[in-house]
């Protein structure tokens, strides 16, 4: 016989049953919540603008305040760089600032940069390794126009930088002056001094290869026939390198073209006293 179901009991047991469940449910603590995952620290770098240029007032103060460090100062302008060109305004005031040459004209104004790289650098773009201080006395030996006085200042050069890379470029400059006061045997020697530095110096090629055909050189026959062959293999020589001449900084294009012909033309006309009797008219234009 199957039981009949006592629908009240059952009833009762579910609706009991049901409380406890929402008891339960009400009073079981909640999860607690799953904390935010932590974000990351490494965030992406932030380009930083370069550093303003340096004004002047801004140089020349770094300079008074690091007047025993100038090592300092000049990393400051070279990591910097400046906002203006050295005029002679400005000369003044770095220099009564305690700014020396070196710094003052080398490594402060781009345009002084610019000039000591042409400065340090072969006619046939060659870099030589030389200080600031040496490339600005050769610069004031060859503005100077007196040949005396220049060759007063070669001798300077020489004895404050005897081991100098410049040295070869400075003995150009006293042969020209040697050449200038009619002096040919002193402008050979200073020449020669020259090429035994640097057998590739243009300017000295061309000085010597002007000078040696001179007709107040005496000597024998065979002598000046030595003279002139010699002549023409430095003409020679010249003419080849001054396909590699280089631009000074300063120059425009059309600056560069005129240099550069005249001392082809001045390679030629060497060249072509081999095949000319001595005629003093024709060597004084070229003295």
């Amino acid at each position: 016989m199957v039981p009949i179901p006592n629908t009240r009991q059952d009833h009762k047991l579910l609706t009991g049953l049901g409380v406890a469940v929402l008891l339960v449910g009400i009073f079981v603590p909640p999860l607690p919540a799953r904390p935010p995952l932590p974000q990351s620290n490494q965030s992406a770098p932030v380009a930083q603008p370069p550093p303003s240029p340096l004004t002047l007032d801004g140089v020349i103060q770094l300079i008074k305040k690091s007047k025993s460090d100038s090592q300092s100062v000049a990393s400051a302008i070279a990591t910097r760089s400046v906002d203006f060109e050295l005029d002679e305004k400005a000369e003044k005031k770095l220099r009564k600032a305690g700014a020396d040459d070196e710094l003052l004209i080398w490594k402060v104004t781009p345009g002084g940069k610019a000039n000591v790289r042409a400065l340090l650098t072969s006619p046939t773009g060659t870099d030589v390794q030389a200080s600031a201080g040496e490339a600005m006395a050769l610069q004031e030996i060859q503005n100077e126009g007196a040949p005396d006085r220049r060759l007063r200042m070669v001798d300077a050069f020489e004895k404050k930088f005897p081991n100098s890379p410049l040295l070869s470029y400075v003995y150009t400059e006293a042969a020209k002056a040697q050449q200038q006061n009619g002096a040919f045997d002193e402008a050979i020697q200073y020449c020669r001094k020259s090429l035994k530095l640097d057998p590739d110096n243009t300017f000295s090629l061309i000085v010597m290869a002007l000078v040696l055909p001179q007709p107040k050189l005496k000597g024998s026959a065979n002598e000046v026939a030595g003279r002139l062959s010699e002549a023409a293999a430095d003409a020679n020589r010249a003419l080849t390198l001054l396909e590699k001449l280089q631009k000074r900084p300063e120059e425009t294009d059309e600056q560069f073209q005129a240099r550069k012909g005249s001392l082809t033309a001045e390679a030629h006309f060497a060249l072509g006293m081999e095949e000319m009797p001595f005629d003093n008219s024709v060597w004084s234009q070229h003295a």
